[in-house]
């Protein structure tokens, strides 16, 4: 198999932003009256916003923006995996073309300066994940068919529609007890996709 492509989760996968999505979704829905769990909102960290808030509240637009506007006011607490932008640069050396698809507006994503080709929010699109019209968006936008495209994610919602449309699908685990039955792949952290992409090429080592 020929990797061309790689298509990256935002929130979780590359920024070590979790814990700051999950307090800024406490502070908004608490704004509004409403006391969730944070264990209830951890695991949905990835979801489009209005998927989650929508869970919770009759006014999901709302909290979502409550929540994207706590989390841009303390945006500078969080930070790329330490791996992250070494590995992109390794990609690109390699002429693997990359993007990252995402859940986040792009109000939020213009904050960062991520070295990859291209980038598709859910400001982009009609559907968000698990949808597959994100992933396939950014498929077009690279050139590339879903047979020679990796992709890599932190939760279900991430590889649910990477397997529908036949990519590879990746679980990155970063330290946490996790697993998921729709990866093909799972690795602790963004630097092993290099042996991830080594392995399916028929290569032995980086």
């Amino acid at each position: 198999m020929q990797v061309r492509g790689v298509i990256f989760d935002f929130d979780g996968t590359l920024l070590d932003s979790v814990d700051l999505r999950v307090t800024a979704w406490k502070k908004a829905f608490q704004s509004f009256g409403v006391e969730v769990p944070e264990d209830m909102i951890r695991p949905m960290i990835g979801y489009p916003g209005v998927d989650l808030a929508k869970k919770f509240v009759n006014n999901p637009l709302d909290v979502e923006m409550l929540q994207e506007d706590y989390f841009l006011r303390n945006i500078e607490s969080a930070k790329f995996f330490q791996d992250v932008i070494p590995t992109l640069s390794k990609l690109k050396a390699r002429g693997i073309k990359t993007a990252v698809v995402t859940s986040t507006r792009r109000m939020v994503i213009q904050k960062f300066s991520i070295p990859v080709d291209h980038v598709v929010t859910i400001d982009d699109v009609s559907h968000g994940k698990p949808d597959s019209e994100p992933y396939e968006k950014a498929l077009k936008m690279m050139g590339i068919s879903a047979e020679e495209c990796i992709v890599v994610g932190d939760i279900e919602n991430d590889l649910i529609p990477a397997k529908k449309i036949r990519c590879t699908a990746v679980l990155v685990k970063h330290g946490r007890k996790i697993s998921s039955s729709y990866a093909d792949y799972e690795i602790e952290n963004i630097a092993e996709i290099l042996d991830i992409i080594d392995h399916l090429s028929g290569k032995n080592s980086r």
